[in-house]
């Protein structure tokens, strides 16, 4: 099969597929569809089928050709993966045998300098995941010092946030901030001195991103709905890239998960178990190759008969930040 996007590479793409175990006519729901590197991989090794979810319309279609030999089991969804629930509703659908996320921005989005997320490229200020919405030029060019810094700080976890914060009201009395390197330029001055490894903008960009695409809100809801959908024995899996996601799911997952050890000697008490409770990470063959795999981790549990209500979870007991 022709390779439509050879720049991406899928993140722990052997580990997923050693966990999830493609077997036939078994429906898995693919929540970051993105360049459809692990949905093609889940369709090549079974006879089973597929969601794929992503609020990118550009995603749906970037491998259409390919999606095509596989249309009688693959199904395309536009849309949060936050509503994951509505969408495997309007399919249909009312149990799937594994649910996957793949977190924050792909590949796909972060090389195509048009779409504004990477301070690599001079390009509009956008950073919006769909296509609707505000984007990251009006947050940054209407936003009071104070609600600036408190994004930057809270989603971007960057201490020297009322610095950057003062200097983007002040770069924008003298003009509209418009462009990534605009940002960029006024985000290294705020902060001064020199930088090695890490770009002075890397987490101000992050912060914006996450909270205007809503990021860690719409995890929050996925993992919630996850109780719901999946079958007994189903798969829930993971990969995190920042603290923020995996503080979520660490902590979803350890007030509502018990042991194989327990589940198996008989005790029901949560809605899922697991086998390692441990986050899993990259190989350091994998880092070599792919570099963007350096931060990941993977975390993975299996659905009991039980379900929790609703009014058991909480966004903030999981870690869940707001402005």
């Amino acid at each position: 099969m022709k390779e439509q996007n050879p720049l991406h590479k899928s993140i722990m793409l052997d580990e997923v597929l050693d966990i999830l175990k493609p077997s036939e006519n078994e429906i898995y729901v693919d929540c970051t569809l993105g360049a459809g590197g692990h949905t093609r991989e889940i369709l090549k090794t079974s006879n089973c089928n597929v969601i794929g979810i992503d609020r990118d319309p550009s995603a749906l279609s970037l491998n259409d050709d390919e999606y095509k030999s596989y249309a009688s089991r693959l199904s395309l969804v536009e849309g949060k993966f936050g509503d994951i629930e509505n969408h495997i509703a309007n399919l249909g659908i009312e149990k799937v045998n594994a649910i996957f996320l793949d977190l924050g921005v792909s590949s796909m989005q972060l090389d195509n300098a048009e779409r504004g997320f990477s301070f690599r490229f001079d390009a509009p200020l956008d950073m919006r995941m769909g296509a609707d919405g505000q984007t990251a030029y009006e947050i940054v060019n209407k936003y009071q010092e104070k609600d600036l810094a408190n994004i930057i700080f809270r989603y971007g976890e960057e201490r020297k946030s009322r610095r950057i914060a003062h200097g983007i009201i002040e770069g924008r009395k003298i003009k509209k901030i418009e462009t990534t390197f605009e940002l960029s330029d006024i985000i290294k001055k705020s902060i001064g001195g020199k930088y090695s490894k890490i770009h002075p903008a890397t987490k101000t960009f992050q912060g914006l991103r996450i909270f205007l695409n809503d990021e860690l809100k719409e995890l929050y809801r996925a993992l919630i709905a996850s109780e719901k959908l999946l079958h007994e024995g189903g798969k829930l899996i993971v990969i995190a890239f920042h603290s923020l996601e995996d503080r979520i799911v660490k902590n979803f997952l350890r007030y509502n998960s018990t042991s194989e050890k327990k589940y198996k000697n008989g005790e029901l008490s949560h809605p899922f178990f697991y086998k390692n409770r441990r986050a899993t990470k990259p190989s350091d063959i994998e880092i070599k190759n792919n570099p963007r795999a350096r931060s990941a981790r993977l975390r993975y549990a299996y659905k009991t008969e039980l379900t929790s209500n609703k009014s058991d979870h909480n966004y903030r007991k999981y870690g869940g930040v707001d402005v």
